[in-house]
């Protein structure tokens, strides 16, 4: 049986028990703070990155990971007999897809399969999960890129925000707008389309924005047969709320949970609940 492993970046937002449990290689992203560089998830924790988001108006930076580290991981682990799996944030989110890319063809081998999540956070790390059940049930590399191609179409994502200063902070909506939404109680809805965030709505209230997702799952249609998550940055009595929502609107019983990252939380801060799901064929 061919030996498989994988890779992916730290926007995919795993839990440590899975990615110590699958031996997932997770190769960090660099954030830049007051001429200060951090590997994310290494030397820099969601905490201390929030701590970073409420100090002033200047955000930290994230940096895609250069071709020359993925080459790095890459040959260590075909050095070792392995064929290689690389799972990715959204290419239209960030150039990390690419610098895989890239390093693949530095390398010069067939060996090494980069797969584009078109997804951001956990919805990376469902695949690299995926591909890890798969590699436990002996399935070939070939089959398991083509799955995890076949679901990174038909992946979903969608985050409420419960606070706008930070997306003021980062550009994305005036002082003024911000200032109007936040007295109009205004929670914005944030969706994958076609790799990239936008806005899917705007909701007055947090149980509001929650019930406006759940429509949003329904009007998809997800897929039973394949993963379902949820998770947060900080917002656990909303994340608490959602999850019973799912249970008794959806029917969804057993569902992943995640701790939303550095990734989102730059742009967002605390106070986010997400959602990650596969439609039907």
């Amino acid at each position: 049986m061919n030996k498989i492993a994988i890779v992916t970046d730290s926007t995919s937002d795993i839990p440590k028990e899975l990615v110590n449990k699958y031996n997932i290689r997770v190769v960090p992203l660099t954030v830049s703070y007051k001429d200060k560089l951090y590997y994310d998830g290494v030397d820099l924790k969601i905490d201390e990155l929030l701590e970073m988001l409420d100090e002033g108006e200047e955000l930290p930076k994230t940096s895609q990971i250069n071709p020359a580290r993925f080459s790095q991981e890459y040959k260590k682990l075909l050095d070792e007999g392995y064929k290689i799996i690389s799972i990715h944030i959204s290419s239209n989110l960030s150039g990390t897809y690419q610098s895989a890319l890239i390093a693949k063809d530095m390398l010069e081998t067939d060996d090494i399969y980069v797969v584009d999540s078109r997804s951001v956070s956990f919805g990376t790390g469902m695949l690299a999960l995926k591909a890890a059940k798969m590699i436990e049930e002996g399935k070939e590399v070939e089959e398991i890129y083509n799955t995890l191609n076949d679901l990174a179409q038909r992946s979903r994502v969608a985050f409420i925000l419960d606070k706008l200063d930070y997306l003021k902070k980062g550009g994305r909506l005036s002082g003024a707008q911000a200032a109007i939404g936040t007295l109009l109680n205004i929670k914005p809805i944030i969706y994958i389309n076609e790799g990239r965030l936008e806005i899917l709505d705007k909701t007055r209230g947090m149980k509001k924005g929650l019930s406006r997702m759940i429509k949003y799952i329904q009007d998809e249609g997800f897929d039973k047969s394949e993963y379902f998550a949820v998770g947060t940055v900080r917002d656990y009595d909303n994340l608490a709320e959602f999850k019973t929502m799912v249970k008794e609107e959806l029917g969804i019983q057993e569902m992943l949970e995640a701790e939303v990252g550095t990734v989102v939380a730059t742009y967002s801060g605390p106070g986010v609940v997400g959602v990650w799901f596969y439609v039907n064929k």
